[in-house]
């Protein structure tokens, strides 16, 4: 049913009107009458119809911000992100959750991926001085890569990530003779890292809880645990 309501905004004539006339960076339009869910009906259509833009949405509250996602994430197909407000005052956040959320939301948006982005007033004035260094710190290892085991481990450690017995939630990686498991926020799932001396042979995903070997994914991208790190820079 909700793909319909997509449909059916467009067919309208204001619809039409509205995106004939989109406004240009820095030009101000205002769209009144939205009441309850259709104003994310109006923005799923608009990224549909306009993928080279990212669109934005500003709330006053993380509840808002939430029932905004909630309605895109069903109505834009997945294509919505949220970039949440810092529990903590100050530039760094200590919960995991929301650091690594926010890191996910920015590494997207820097690597054009991003196509809705749902904050708080609160979130867009915080001070972060992280995309240049998200691009920097992101770490990409895939098959038939030559890495040395030792640098991934000491480059893991530097994100902010711990090094335990086996991984068994995000944050963490393990080490076992050529084997390196790790979880990290911006990975659709943990990852098992293979090498054979200093060439990456396998890289496949795994079961958390069985901790057996799944299908091999070829490539997977780490990002920082958190903010923190990348701000001492």
């Amino acid at each position: 049913m909700l793909p319909h309501l997509v449909a059916a905004i467009k067919g309208l004539p204001g619809y039409r009107a509205f995106t004939a006339t989109v406004p240009a960076r820095g030009e101000e339009r205002r769209v009144r009458s939205l009441a309850g869910s259709s104003g994310a009906v109006l923005l799923a259509a608009l990224a549909q119809d306009d993928p080279q833009r990212v669109m934005l949405v500003v709330t006053d509250s993380p509840g808002h911000a939430e029932a905004w996602h909630a309605d895109l994430d069903v109505l834009a197909h997945g294509l919505a992100l949220v970039y949440p407000q810092r529990e903590a005052l100050g530039e760094v956040e200590p919960h995991y959750e929301i650091a690594g959320e926010r890191t996910e939301t920015l590494d997207a948006v820097l690597s054009g991926r991003a196509r809705v982005v749902v904050t708080t007033l609160r979130a867009t004035i915080e001070r972060t001085r992280v995309p240049a260094a998200l691009m920097r710190a992101r770490l990409t290892l895939s098959v038939a890569g030559r890495e040395r085991p030792q640098d991934i481990v000491a480059r893991l450690e530097a994100m902010g990530y711990t090094r335990a017995a086996s991984v068994t939630d995000v944050a963490q990686f393990a080490v076992r003779g050529g084997l390196l498991d790790t979880y990290g926020y911006g990975m659709a799932s943990p990852a098992r890292i293979e090498w054979w001396g200093d060439e990456i042979i396998s890289v496949r995903s795994f079961d958390l809880d069985s901790q057996r070997s799944e299908e091999e994914i070829g490539e997977v991208t780490i990002l920082p645990v958190g903010l923190a790190v990348l701000q001492s820079d």
